[in-house]
Protein backbone atom coordinates (compact mmCIF):
# COMPACT_ATOMS: atom_id res chain seq x y z
CA UNK A 1 0.00 0.00 0.00
CA UNK A 2 1.31 3.38 -0.95
CA UNK A 3 1.11 6.33 1.43
CA UNK A 4 -0.77 8.33 -1.22
CA UNK A 5 -3.64 5.88 -1.15
CA UNK A 6 -5.27 3.93 -3.92
CA UNK A 7 -4.42 5.03 -7.44
CA UNK A 8 -3.29 3.36 -10.63
CA UNK A 9 0.14 4.99 -10.38
CA UNK A 10 0.93 3.11 -7.20
CA UNK A 11 -0.63 -0.22 -8.17
CA UNK A 12 1.65 -0.98 -11.09
CA UNK A 13 5.29 -0.42 -11.87
CA UNK A 14 4.49 2.07 -14.63
CA UNK A 15 6.19 5.22 -15.77
CA UNK A 16 4.09 8.38 -15.37
CA UNK A 17 3.48 8.30 -19.12
CA UNK A 18 2.24 4.69 -19.04
CA UNK A 19 -0.03 5.49 -16.12
CA UNK A 20 -1.48 8.53 -17.87
CA UNK A 21 -2.07 6.52 -21.04
CA UNK A 22 -3.91 3.84 -19.04
CA UNK A 23 -6.08 6.41 -17.28
CA UNK A 24 -6.95 8.29 -20.47
CA UNK A 25 -7.95 5.02 -22.16
CA UNK A 26 -9.89 3.26 -19.39
CA UNK A 27 -10.65 5.34 -16.30
CA UNK A 28 -13.80 7.09 -17.50
CA UNK A 29 -15.33 3.79 -18.65
CA UNK A 30 -14.37 2.07 -15.39
CA UNK A 31 -16.05 4.81 -13.34
CA UNK A 32 -19.28 4.47 -15.32
CA UNK A 33 -19.31 0.70 -14.71
CA UNK A 34 -18.66 0.98 -10.96
CA UNK A 35 -21.35 -0.05 -8.51
CA UNK A 36 -22.47 2.06 -5.58
CA UNK A 37 -21.97 0.78 -2.05
CA UNK A 38 -24.91 -0.94 -0.38
CA UNK A 39 -27.35 1.55 1.22
CA UNK A 40 -25.35 4.56 0.00
CA UNK A 41 -28.07 6.17 -2.10
CA UNK A 42 -30.72 5.48 0.56
CA UNK A 43 -28.63 7.06 3.32
CA UNK A 44 -27.76 10.07 1.18
CA UNK A 45 -31.46 10.53 0.28
CA UNK A 46 -32.46 10.25 3.95
CA UNK A 47 -29.87 12.85 5.01
CA UNK A 48 -31.02 15.22 2.25
CA UNK A 49 -34.67 14.68 3.22
CA UNK A 50 -33.72 15.57 6.81
CA UNK A 51 -32.38 18.92 5.60
CA UNK A 52 -28.68 18.23 5.14
CA UNK A 53 -26.94 19.81 2.15
CA UNK A 54 -25.14 17.20 0.06
CA UNK A 55 -22.04 18.53 -1.70
CA UNK A 56 -20.11 16.06 -3.83
CA UNK A 57 -16.53 17.13 -4.41
CA UNK A 58 -14.46 15.04 -6.83
CA UNK A 59 -10.91 15.61 -8.01
CA UNK A 60 -11.63 13.93 -11.36
CA UNK A 61 -10.05 16.10 -14.02
CA UNK A 62 -8.84 16.33 -17.60
CA UNK A 63 -6.76 14.66 -19.07
CA UNK A 64 -7.52 11.47 -17.11
CA UNK A 65 -11.20 12.08 -17.82
CA UNK A 66 -12.33 13.48 -21.15
CA UNK A 67 -15.48 14.89 -19.56
CA UNK A 68 -15.02 14.73 -15.77
CA UNK A 69 -18.11 16.72 -14.77
CA UNK A 70 -20.42 15.05 -17.27
CA UNK A 71 -19.13 11.56 -16.42
CA UNK A 72 -19.62 12.13 -12.69
CA UNK A 73 -23.04 13.68 -13.20
CA UNK A 74 -24.11 10.76 -15.43
CA UNK A 75 -22.97 8.20 -12.85
CA UNK A 76 -24.82 9.94 -10.02
CA UNK A 77 -28.00 10.30 -12.07
CA UNK A 78 -27.95 6.68 -13.29
CA UNK A 79 -27.56 5.45 -9.71
CA UNK A 80 -30.16 7.78 -8.22
CA UNK A 81 -27.76 9.62 -5.95
CA UNK A 82 -29.14 13.01 -4.93
CA UNK A 83 -27.03 16.07 -4.19
CA UNK A 84 -27.23 19.85 -3.90
CA UNK A 85 -23.93 20.76 -5.52
CA UNK A 86 -21.41 18.86 -7.63
CA UNK A 87 -17.85 20.13 -7.91
CA UNK A 88 -15.43 18.34 -10.18
CA UNK A 89 -11.81 19.08 -11.06
CA UNK A 90 -8.70 20.16 -9.26
CA UNK A 91 -10.54 21.63 -6.30
CA UNK A 92 -8.89 22.80 -3.12
CA UNK A 93 -11.22 21.14 -0.63
CA UNK A 94 -10.19 23.05 2.48
CA UNK A 95 -11.04 26.56 1.18
CA UNK A 96 -14.29 25.24 -0.29
CA UNK A 97 -15.31 23.62 3.00
CA UNK A 98 -14.47 26.76 4.98
CA UNK A 99 -16.20 29.11 2.52
CA UNK A 100 -19.35 26.96 2.45
CA UNK A 101 -19.28 26.33 6.23
CA UNK A 102 -19.33 22.54 5.91
CA UNK A 103 -19.72 20.84 9.28
CA UNK A 104 -18.81 17.27 8.27
CA UNK A 105 -16.80 15.77 5.42
CA UNK A 106 -16.86 12.22 4.15
CA UNK A 107 -13.54 11.40 2.51
CA UNK A 108 -11.47 8.41 1.42
CA UNK A 109 -8.19 10.00 0.28
CA UNK A 110 -5.55 9.94 3.06
CA UNK A 111 -4.16 13.34 2.05
CA UNK A 112 -7.53 15.04 2.44
CA UNK A 113 -8.55 13.03 5.50
CA UNK A 114 -5.52 14.25 7.44
CA UNK A 115 -5.73 17.84 6.17
CA UNK A 116 -9.44 18.27 6.72
CA UNK A 117 -9.61 16.53 10.10
CA UNK A 118 -7.54 19.39 11.51
CA UNK A 119 -10.64 21.60 11.44
CA UNK A 120 -13.82 19.52 10.85
CA UNK A 121 -14.96 15.97 11.60
CA UNK A 122 -14.22 13.56 8.76
CA UNK A 123 -16.15 10.35 8.21
CA UNK A 124 -13.88 7.75 6.61
CA UNK A 125 -15.33 4.68 4.94
CA UNK A 126 -12.75 2.07 5.88
CA UNK A 127 -10.56 0.72 3.10
CA UNK A 128 -7.05 -0.68 3.00
CA UNK A 129 -5.52 2.49 1.57
CA UNK A 130 -6.71 4.82 4.34
CA UNK A 131 -6.13 2.65 7.44
CA UNK A 132 -3.18 4.81 8.50
CA UNK A 133 -5.49 7.79 9.05
CA UNK A 134 -6.34 8.06 12.72
CA UNK A 135 -7.10 10.97 14.98
CA UNK A 136 -9.65 12.65 17.21
CA UNK A 137 -11.61 14.17 14.33
CA UNK A 138 -11.51 11.03 12.14
CA UNK A 139 -14.59 8.82 12.38
CA UNK A 140 -13.97 5.46 10.72
CA UNK A 141 -17.03 3.53 9.53
CA UNK A 142 -17.50 0.21 7.76
CA UNK A 143 -20.81 0.67 5.96
CA UNK A 144 -23.37 3.31 5.03
CA UNK A 145 -25.60 2.60 8.01
CA UNK A 146 -22.65 3.61 10.18
CA UNK A 147 -22.21 6.72 8.01
CA UNK A 148 -25.75 7.71 8.92
CA UNK A 149 -25.24 6.98 12.64
CA UNK A 150 -22.04 9.02 12.66
CA UNK A 151 -23.68 11.98 10.93
CA UNK A 152 -26.45 11.93 13.54
CA UNK A 153 -23.93 11.70 16.40
CA UNK A 154 -21.79 14.50 14.94
CA UNK A 155 -24.90 16.58 14.30
CA UNK A 156 -25.73 16.45 18.03
CA UNK A 157 -22.14 17.32 18.99
CA UNK A 158 -21.99 20.24 16.53
CA UNK A 159 -25.39 21.48 17.71
CA UNK A 160 -24.32 21.44 21.36
CA UNK A 161 -21.07 23.27 20.47
CA UNK A 162 -23.07 26.08 18.85
CA UNK A 163 -25.16 26.40 22.02
CA UNK A 164 -22.09 26.75 24.26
Amino acid sequence: MHEDGFASYNLCDWTPEENMDFCIRYLEEAVLQAQVKENSKEVIRKLKDEGHKIYIISSRAVPMFKTPYETTEKFLKEHGIVYDKLLVGKIEKKPFCIENKLDILMEDDPQYINEMSEFIPVIVLDTYYNKQCIGNNINRVFDWNEVYSNVKMLEKRISSNYKN
